[in-house]
């Protein structure tokens, strides 16, 4: 066990030119995000400290968002961490309860965006509250979790099972959550995530980028599913 957690904290201490490289890349495409996306437009919100002491993230962008034309409001999550532990402790199913909200049901969905598709879980939940006439708040939450080398995974689960063994999580992970007010229609929800979404393209293709592949092959994965 020790000698495990001795393999475990070299790798995470002594991150590889190309991890490095490959996560300055993210950054740079991060900075250079745009806050409107089509006829969406966004100001950016505080991130809990608490989320941050845990996440320790090498990218972190909370948005709130309102849709100019129809006033349709949404929030945008995405988080990418150096080292893929540190998000095991941070997505819907545990830090929606910690905050007070129960989960009424869950689901399995994919969103497409141009050619790329994102895979993964829509959670509705709900808590009472005093503010609301009738005594409980409810939210939709999609989310999709992110893996270098393309991989989009659905849930926790699969996301644990890319980051078995030594050195498995320094490449880090994304995540990525969109919510709603539960009022707002199935219909609208999907057609909301794939205009916020097409936004944030650049930073989703860097963190599914290779990063052995280096800056010129992530624009070149990129360019391709344009």
């Amino acid at each position: 066990m020790l000698a495990g957690m001795a393999v475990q904290g070299y790798f995470a201490a002594h991150k590889a030119p190309d991890i490095e490289r490959y996560q300055q890349r993210i950054r740079e495409v991060a900075a250079r995000l745009p806050m409107r996306s089509g006829s969406w437009v966004g100001e950016d919100v505080a991130v809990p400290t608490q989320s941050l002491d845990v996440l320790k993230p090498n990218v972190i962008i909370g948005r709130h968002y309102l849709n100019i034309e129809n006033g349709l409001a949404a929030g945008v999550l995405l988080v990418h961490c150096g080292d893929a532990h540190y998000m095991v402790g941070h997505f819907p199913l545990r830090c929606y309860p910690a905050q007070g909200w129960q989960v009424r049901e869950s689901f399995p969905r994919d969103w497409t965006v141009g050619s790329l598709v994102l895979t993964g879980m829509e959670y509705h939940f709900y808590r009472s509250s005093k503010m609301d006439f009738s005594g409980e708040q409810s939210i939709i939450v999609a989310n999709c979790l992110l893996r270098p080398g393309g991989r989009v995974l659905r849930d926790m689960d699969e996301m644990t099972r890319t980051i078995i063994g030594a050195g498995g999580s320094s490449s880090g992970a994304g995540q990525v959550q969109v919510y709603f007010d539960a009022t707002v229609p199935q219909a609208q929800r999907d057609k909301a995530i794939v205009e916020l979404m097409n936004g944030y393209r650049p930073l989703i293709e860097a963190i599914l980028a290779d990063p052995a592949a280096g800056k010129g092959q992530a624009q070149l994965i990129g360019a391709a599913r344009q």
